[in-house]
């Protein structure tokens, strides 16, 4: 009997949960995700710019090595 019910009750709320139209929000949620994004930006910036710079410097390091080895492959080739 409890079973029943229980799929009784869980049919009828996917039934009903769904919708076709589409749902905008409101100016109240708009404000208040972009009162919870800007937090998260401001708390999440700090570990953003070292990631960034991280991944800046072995950029950087990986070229200038580069560059040095074709530099040091021409000399090569001009000495032979």
């Amino acid at each position: 009997m409890r079973r029943t019910a229980f799929v009784i009750v869980l049919l009828g709320m996917t039934l009903i949960s769904c919708t076709t139209r589409q749902v905008s929000p409101t100016r109240a949620s708009r404000r208040a995700i972009d009162t919870i994004f800007q937090s998260r930006v401001i708390q999440l910036q700090p570990h953003m710019d070292s990631v960034c710079r991280m991944v800046r410097d072995s950029v950087y390091a990986s070229a200038v090595d580069s560059i040095l080895r074709e530099r040091q492959e021409e000399m090569n080739e001009l000495v032979k």
